[in-house]
């Protein structure tokens, strides 16, 4: 049996509501995200507020509006100098007693900064290409063409040999 639409007092059809918080992207709600960010509040706590769209959304803004993604990359660099502060301020109240949760604590965050900023704080990664032993890299040409002299003429060949002995003399 098909389901009825559901109407009005009047008969009019009644347009469902839309289920979830709001969607529309406000430059106020923009701002605010980014500024929770920055003050040291995730992307998660910031989608858990009522009046805040879902974490997939905020997402769905960010591949749609290239200066919002921008302002949340930079606001992550701010979260990111938020959480060195709490390890600094962290390490200050540690005392022999609650030393081992301190650690742990510190080390969350730590890696959260990383994660957040490896520019700023991630590790300092170099590559270095060298060849063997350390030493510097060869390169070699192996184009390598074979002419059948059998094939070329006298004059031919005197330039091709002319011109063998040009590349082996040296400066």
């Amino acid at each position: 049996m098909p389901r009825r639409k559901a109407v009005d007092a009047l008969g009019n059809p009644i347009q469902p509501r839309p289920a979830g918080r709001p969607s529309d992207y406000t430059e106020a709600l923009a701002d605010e995200i980014v500024s929770r960010m920055t003050m040291g509040e995730s992307m998660v706590q910031i989608a858990a507020s009522d009046h805040m769209p879902d974490r997939v959304t905020i997402y769905r803004w960010m591949d749609r509006n290239p200066e919002f993604a921008t302002r949340c990359a930079r606001a992550r660099e701010g979260l990111a100098d938020y959480l060195v502060d709490e390890i600094e301020n962290l390490a200050k109240n540690a005392t022999k007693e609650n030393l081992e949760i301190v650690k742990l604590q510190v080390s969350v965050a730590q890696w959260r900064a990383m994660k957040m900023a490896p520019r700023l704080y991630g590790d300092k990664r170099f590559n270095e290409n060298t060849g063997p032993g350390g030493g510097p890299i060869v390169t070699e040409n192996r184009n390598i063409t074979t002419i059948d002299a059998t094939q070329l003429t006298q004059e031919q060949r005197d330039a091709l040999r002319e011109a063998l002995l040009a590349a082996t003399v040296k400066d």
